[in-house]
Parts: structure tokens; C-alpha cells; sequence
């Protein structure tokens, strides 16, 4: 199990949003909030195909890739169980081609206030929330 959260995606130009679930992927770095989609997000949140991007080649564990970077492109909103918005921050998309699962970054991570409680078993809580309150993982869809 890993840990996963509902975030509402907000493109800042065509001001289409979707809910998608993401993986809170704390080895993956960047020095500001971030989202990393596949092109088919970006194209529902009228993003892709890019009017303007930065094009990056990224290292990863296994492999090195190209990535569409827009900064500052998107709101996220921290959605709780029940669809109420935790947190919120502005961020960089980027699109990358062959994802096959939407990730946050560490900061990003640090940023909406997510607080990994055990990786292994998917659970976490919000830094608002009780030391009591655990949340778990949604189901990946």
C-alpha cells in the first residue's frame, strides 16, 4: 500500500477542474509545488496540447523522461472523504507521456499539510486535524 489523496485539480486559464486520485510520492523532488499528470488530465483541463511549455528531460529510478512543464498552471485543492477542500496551493503542472499514475511532490506534500502516518498501510492525516484523526488511502481508480 502506498499513500494516495483526492485532490481537485483547478486549471488557472480555462478554469476546467477535475477530482483525481494522486500518489504522495515523497522521493519525487521539486523546488515548488507540483502535479505530474498524463497528457489525457492536462487535455481535459484544456492544457494540452501546451500553447507554452518548458520541456525538461527528467532522471527517474529506472529511466529518464520528457516532461511538459507549465508553471504555475493549476490550483490543487486537499479533498477530505466526504469532499470537503483541507488545503489548498497553486502549483506547476507538469504532463508526462506514459505516466501511469498521477503523483504529488515532497513539497507539495509539505505544502497541502499531508502528514504520512505509515506508508505500508496507506494512512495519513491532515496537519489541521486531530492527533487521533487517520485517514486512509481512497481506493485508486
Amino acid at each position: 500500500m502506498v499513500v494516495r489523496v483526492k485532490i481537485r485539480v483547478k486549471a488557472r486559464r480555462s478554469g476546467k477542474s477535475k477530482e483525481i486520485i494522486v500518489l504522495a510520492n515523497g522521493g519525487a523532488e521539486s523546488p515548488r509545488p507540483c502535479i505530474v499528470v498524463e497528457p489525457r488530465t492536462a487535455e481535459e483541463l484544456g492544457l494540452w496540447p501546451p500553447e507554452e511549455a518548458e520541456v525538461y528531460r527528467v532522471e527517474e529510478a529506472s529511466t529518464i523522461s520528457r516532461v511538459f512543464l507549465l508553471r504555475k498552471a493549476v490550483t490543487l485543492e486537499l479533498l477530505s472523504e466526504e469532499g470537503s477542500v483541507l488545503s489548498s496551493v497553486e502549483a506547476d503542472l507538469v504532463i508526462q507521456e506514459g505516466l501511469t499514475e498521477p503523483i504529488i511532490t515532497d513539497i507539495t506534500i509539505d505544502e497541502l499539510g499531508i502528514q504520512v502516518i505509515s506508508f505500508s498501510r496507506g494512512l495519513w492525516r491532515h496537519k489541521e486535524d486531530k492527533p487521533e484523526t487517520i485517514r486512509r488511502s481512497p481506493t485508486k481508480s
